[in-house]
């Protein structure tokens, strides 16, 4: 399990890709035909990369994997599947790597097949390029002095040709030629010096522009403001480009392509965190929109104090954002003034130990076992539910899921919205498995995607007992994971603190 998922090193700057806030790797939890399957899609961070695609069988393992990339729009076939070969002492896992040539909404196709019979299941992934990689300082030393050795090597060059190349074997060069060759070598140098110079600005050039392209989430506001006699918390798209041309069809993206339009996601088009920032609030809100530019939601009866705001968002192609922010609370809002029955909220300690109680005498148990956390490793997330009596207790379902958990770093560099099938959107899976030739008309796809969604959520069936969550603390640190559950129509939250260790140097390959 140690190498199903690896630390993603950076240098000089903390993860923002996309809709996971310090947390780049994708995974997901599913049925691949009568495989079941975890995937962990972990990315190289810069595009084009090199990702590498972990795929754990539970169960019967299948004799053969492949994995396979695509992206959402593209034009031409995808490529042909890569072998994902069995990782060396782990019968149960198994490796692949693919190629992603360009970033945006992609996807990775896991094909599995054995005595069992066969199977596939498209995992959605958001490509972005946070990172840049610096060259390797000894490397670079021994490229500048291996470069220095052929230059001075090709004016020597030059200047023997010059002076010596028409002369026969053993006679000394004359006067004039050795002046034709000292100035064929100061040419030469003089010219290989400007062909230097000239690919060294191109480089930079190339260079800079490859860090304005970098991911940055789109800037955006969180504010309290009076609305309709109430208090409310409003998200506000400021990218330029979102605001001065928002019809909802055709948003412009950095580098000139443009944005799909917004879709719902569990039945809502934004869910909206709060965290105090000592962690002692939390709320999960669902805002709603005219203009796909502001998002506003009744304020919860939240204490007051500092609040990091994140808001999730997804696109029709799949691409997800999350918009970040802090906010000042000064006052709570009003119980009676939210009017979503899915919007939850919760002030307080985290349990004292493993075991949270519950306002009506259920408790929620962290079955997360002796075994210290690590960095880069499979969490336990795995969380036991029982009512007052100690009967296994039937979690409802809520927003089409079992349960949702968030993830905070106590810092705010690293949050994640998970869910019992892994980080992916729900409505970017059904994207990419619903996408037809004949949605190149923007919108013409998300009207599907919301009809097959609420069928989804509507035909959703309860949980009995437990709910666990696949994931790997990216980083060592403090972090607080609130798991949120609807119990007899309730929606209800369990606060657990967690002490993550740095992965031992032994234990990296």
């Amino acid at each position: 399990m140690r190498a199903f998922a690896r630390t993603v090193g950076l240098a000089c700057l903390y993860l923002l890709a996309s809709a996971h806030v310090g947390s780049p790797d994708t995974w997901f939890v599913g049925a691949a035909g009568p495989y079941q399957l975890t995937v962990q899609i972990e990315p190289a961070g810069v595009v084009p990369g090199v990702a590498k695609v972990y795929v754990r069988a539970t169960g019967d393992a299948p004799d053969k994997v492949t994995v396979q990339a695509n992206k959402f729009d593209a034009t031409g076939g995808a490529p042909p599947p890569e072998p994902a070969p069995r990782v060396e002492g782990d019968p149960g896992l198994f490796l692949g790597k693919l190629w992603i040539m360009s970033g945006g909404s992609n996807s990775v196709t896991v094909n599995v097949s054995g005595r069992k019979g066969a199977g596939k299941v498209v995992v959605p992934v958001v490509v972005v390029a946070y990172s840049r990689l610096k060259l390797d300082k000894p490397m670079g030393a021994g490229l500048a002095a291996m470069g220095i050795f052929l230059f001075a090597g090709l004016v020597t060059i030059v200047g023997a040709a010059v002076r010596e190349g028409s002369l026969t074997p053993g006679d000394a060069p004359p006067d004039a030629k050795r002046r034709r060759a000292r100035t064929a070598m100061a040419i030469t140098a003089v010219a290989g010096i400007a062909i230097l110079a000239g690919g060294w600005r191109w480089w930079n050039s190339e260079d800079r522009a490859y860090e304005r392209n970098m991911y940055r989430p789109l800037a955006s506001s969180a504010s309290i403001i009076e609305a309709g006699g109430r208090r409310m918390i409003q998200v506000a798209i400021q990218d330029s480009p979102w605001v001065q041309r928002n019809d909802t069809t055709w948003l412009r993206r950095r580098g000139g392509t443009s944005w799909s339009p917004l879709i719902e996601d569990h039945g809502k088009i934004m869910h909206l965190f709060m965290i105090r920032e000592d962690m002692s609030a939390f709320a999960h809100l669902h805002p709603s929109t005219r203009d796909s530019v502001t998002f506003p939601a009744p304020l919860p009866p939240v204490p007051p104090g500092r609040y990091r705001v994140f808001a999730d968002i997804v696109h029709e192609s799949g691409f997800t954002h999350t918009l970040l922010d802090t906010v000042e609370v000064e006052a709570s809002g009003d119980t009676a003034a939210v009017g979503n029955p899915d919007d939850s909220w919760f002030a307080g300690a985290a349990a004292a130990g493993s075991m949270a109680p519950l306002d009506d005498g259920a408790t929620v148990q962290w079955e997360k076992g002796t075994a210290p956390l690590v960095a880069g490793r499979p969490a336990s997330l795995r969380f036991s539910v029982r009512n007052a009596d100690g009967t296994p207790a039937t979690l409802e379902p809520y927003m089409g899921m079992p349960a949702h958990a968030v993830v905070q770093r106590d810092d705010g560099t690293v949050f994640v919205h998970l869910h019992p099938a892994g980080t992916i959107s729900m409505a970017s899976q059904m994207a990419f498995q619903m996408r037809q030739p004949g949605d190149s008309i923007r919108g013409t796809l998300g009207k599907r995607l919301s009809e097959a969604e609420m069928s989804s959520l509507q035909h959703a069936a309860p949980t009995v007992g437990t709910v666990s969550f696949p994931y790997a603390f990216p980083r060592a640190g403090r972090y607080r994971v609130w798991v949120q559950m609807k119990l007899a129509g309730r929606v209800t939250t369990a606060a657990f603190d967690a002490d993550v260790e740095a992965e031992p140097r032994a234990g990296r390959s």
